[in-house]
């Protein structure tokens, strides 16, 4: 009934010429795509890497910015201004609402007598 051959080992079968030529072709471009997702990776992550270090510098520049507000309304503060110059013994001293108002007055009187003479 059956009778045995010997069994061939090897691939006896040829590969064509055009499905050589389409193996080839998609390996170049399973390979190009590979690079050009590792060399679009590299810019994002680079570009990631720029964008966290504006950021840091603008935190620093907010930073600076709200230090030197700090410190500006300390020393425009009124009541620290009055307290450094008591513990200086500045002869500046307060002035009242009245000499504000002679003040006023005397300027306002002057510059009138000034534009009348005109």
């Amino acid at each position: 009934m059956y009778t045995l051959e010997p069994v061939n080992t090897r691939y006896s079968g040829r590969i064509s010429f055009g499905l050589l030529s389409w193996m080839v072709a998609s390996a170049i471009i399973a390979a190009s795509a590979g690079v050009s997702y590792a060399v679009l990776k590299n810019n994002q992550v680079a570009e990631r890497t720029e964008l966290e270090k504006i950021n840091r510098e603008i935190a620093v520049c907010r930073l600076n910015t709200n230090q030197y507000r700090a410190k500006t309304d300390a020393l425009t503060n009124r009541w620290a201004m009055r307290d450094r110059l008591n513990q200086d013994d500045s002869s500046l001293r307060d002035i009242t609402h009245d000499q504000i108002e002679l003040a006023r007055s005397t300027h306002s009187t002057a510059t009138m007598n000034a534009t009348a003479s005109r």
